[in-house]
């Protein structure tokens, strides 16, 4: 399996294996100040200004250009930062290249809402770990809530996402699995929109966690109106021709299934991808783990277990959790909920 963990022990889980299939397991959930160790998350991170050396003045460079920045001894400002932790060997590791308005967030800030708010309504470390040499790292809280949708069990989760490379901002969001399948769910309800909150890495970022909190504590009603949806969508019926409809609006690109393409320049046949796609998602609707073929929970869940298992990624967190992947199975969702509530 395809990942990109910052090192072999750089993550952890409780109990049975999660949905990523990534760390070593813990029988009991840990503490904020054990999560952070256990997760190969107790570093600090650093942000220095970052300057080009040159021997002598490029003549293709204009001094007004250079005016611009700070100089010494042929050292040259760029205007810009980069982000960094100290290695086990004490030499730095560039995490990436920000602005100057960039603001670190250090991990056991990152930690304080789910401190603040999630421990004491009785939520749990479920897993946290890091990618990308730490680039980007993720928190995976626990609800003790479950839910039922038919005869499947739905655990409710709160996701941290936060990076030190200046890709994206420290998000925060309710998310769901289906424990039959370990299938992440994902939605987006179109009175409500992206049922998450970002901030983005500017002054002040630290002091405006208190937006994470607040939000955490309404997230429960975002998670209550999800799965109202999805017990819709289990006593919802479909049949071939629906569930081909489904799959097509979800994934445009079926449509051209079984047309041929040649290279116009060696006539050769052209590799047909959505042929084989197409064929999982509906071999997924019919004998998917926890499917009977019959629903629109089947059918949307033949798409979660198609992003969350059936593919490979080269940086598996960030794609399913918050790149396409996250994408795919919330369109998934709505185009659901609109074709039984038309």
């Amino acid at each position: 399996m395809a990942h990109e963990l910052m090192n072999d022990n750089a993550m952890f889980y409780v109990g049975k294996t999660p949905w990523h299939g990534l760390g070593y397991s813990l029988e009991i959930a840990p503490n904020t100040k054990d999560a952070l160790k256990l997760a190969g998350l107790d570093w600090k991170v650093h942000k220095t200004e970052t300057y080009i050396k040159t021997d002598n003045l490029s003549p293709n460079l204009t001094t007004k250009y250079f005016n611009y920045f700070n100089t010494k001894d042929n050292y040259y400002g760029t205007g810009y930062c980069c982000t960094y932790r100290m290695g086990s060997d004490l030499k730095p590791v560039i995490l990436g290249h920000v602005s100057k308005k960039y603001e670190v967030l250090q991990n056991n800030d990152a930690f304080q809402p789910f401190d603040e708010v999630l421990l004491d309504h009785g939520y749990t470390y479920e897993t946290a770990g890091a990618v990308k040499n730490g680039q980007k790292i993720w928190i995976l809280a626990k609800s003790p809530l479950k839910s039922s949708v038919g005869n499947d069990t739905v655990e409710r989760y709160v996701l941290l996402f936060n990076s030190h490379n200046g890709s994206t901002g420290v998000t925060i969001k309710p998310t769901a699995i289906r424990v039959v399948c370990n299938n992440t769910l994902e939605w987006a309800l179109s009175s409500k929109g992206e049922p998450s909150i970002s901030l983005r890495h500017t002054m002040g970022v630290k002091d405006r966690l208190d937006t994470l909190t607040a939000a955490l504590k309404t997230s429960e009603g975002d998670i209550d109106d999800a799965i109202m949806i999805m017990k819709q969508m289990e006593k919802a019926e479909m049949n071939q021709e629906l569930l081909v409809d489904y799959l097509e609006k979800v994934f445009p690109s079926l449509v051209n299934r079984d047309v041929e393409i040649s290279n116009p320049i060696t006539g050769r046949k052209s590799p047909n991808f959505a042929k084989p796609q197409f064929d999982k998602l509906v071999n997924n609707f019919y004998h998917g783990k926890g499917n009977n073929g019959k629903t629109m929970w089947d059918a949307y869940n033949s798409v979660t277990e198609y992003v969350d298992h059936g593919k490979n990624y080269s940086d598996r967190m960030s794609s399913i959790g918050f790149g396409w992947g996250k994408t795919v199975k919330q369109n998934a969702f709505k185009i659901a909920s609109e074709m039984i509530n038309p």
